[in-house]
């Protein structure tokens, strides 16, 4: 008499692994950064995954959901690293060097993130945009913004340089630098640059930007 006894699964849940959801979400980032969300299918995402549609459904009850998912379980989290440690009074250029060390450490984590930030975040019609708007921690860009401020009051920051728009100018170099990394040393024929490096160019170029010009403050043209 055969006596093996079958393991019993949940009813209607796929066979798939402990780790299936995980190894879908993953698949899902690195899909989306490759193609783009329009042509990440869950048939592709499952494919990329080894496993069937059948525990992308069982996971996610439509793109809209899954997309909450990769903001919230991924992206979220690099967000929160970036800004938590953003305090109030901070030295300008720490402040900014700081912000780009931990961009690109994430960034080294989740190299999926440049190439997705860029299409679908940055572009008009992206379908990440409003998803992460709604986590951007819009008090610590503002803490940021009256540092850089104060500084330009004491004139040892260059007046030229908007409050603002320099928090969107650290965030834009960090992506385009690391989205392109591959690109420029293919069409250099250089090394490419690992996080070292970008962070010291990075950090050096708004550094740079952020002293205060010989001879006071310049005439605005």
């Amino acid at each position: 008499m055969n006596t093996t006894v079958k393991t019993k699964r949940s009813p209607g849940r796929p066979a798939g692994g402990a780790d299936a959801r995980d190894r879908l979400l993953t698949a899902a980032t690195e899909s989306i950064a490759e193609q783009g969300i329009a042509a990440s299918s869950f048939a592709t995402i499952a494919k990329r995954a080894g496993l069937t549609p059948a525990m992308m459904h069982y996971y996610f009850r439509d793109r809209d959901h899954l997309l909450d998912c990769v903001v919230e379980e991924r992206l979220a989290a690099l967000i929160a690293s970036v800004w938590d440690p953003v305090e109030a009074g901070a030295h300008p250029a720490e402040a900014i060097a700081g912000i780009v060390d931990r961009l690109l450490r994430g960034v080294e984590r989740m190299p999926w993130i440049p190439a997705t930030w860029m299409r679908e975040v940055l572009n008009e019609g992206g379908l990440l945009r409003t998803r992460v708007l709604q986590r951007l921690p819009f008090e610590k860009v503002r803490q940021i913004s009256q540092t850089i401020a104060q500084g330009q009051r004491k004139r040892t920051v260059n007046p030229e340089i908007d409050p603002v728009m320099i928090v969107f100018s650290t965030i834009g170099l960090v992506m385009l630098h690391a989205a392109t990394a591959g690109f420029y040393a293919q069409t250099f024929h250089r090394r490419r640059p690992g996080r070292a490096t970008l962070r010291r160019h990075i950090a050096g170029l708004l550094r740079h930007g952020l002293d205060a010009p010989q001879g006071g403050a310049r005439q605005r043209k």
